[in-house]
């Protein structure tokens, strides 16, 4: 995949998982930025090689409360 489309899906996903991060945390924007970057979901999705860009924004913010709870789990998806 061409650098330019990588780069507009990560930041949709990015963008779409904040989203849902402030909704399920109450967290404010800068929050839920900061601590989705911190993530070990977020970096493999800046990996294009992961493929973790293939999943939906609420899978990845499943992941990320996963991993926050100790419990990620890097099965494959269908």
């Amino acid at each position: 995949m061409d650098s330019g489309r990588f780069e507009v899906i990560k930041r949709t996903l990015t963008t779409n998982v904040v989203h849902i991060l402030m909704s399920d945390y109450g967290w404010s924007e800068e929050k839920a930025i900061s601590e989705f970057m911190r993530s070990e979901v977020y970096n493999c999705l800046q990996d294009e090689e992961t493929k973790v860009w293939h999943r939906s924004a609420y899978q990845l913010a499943g992941m990320y409360s996963d991993e926050r709870s100790g419990d990620l789990s890097w099965q494959e998806t269908a």
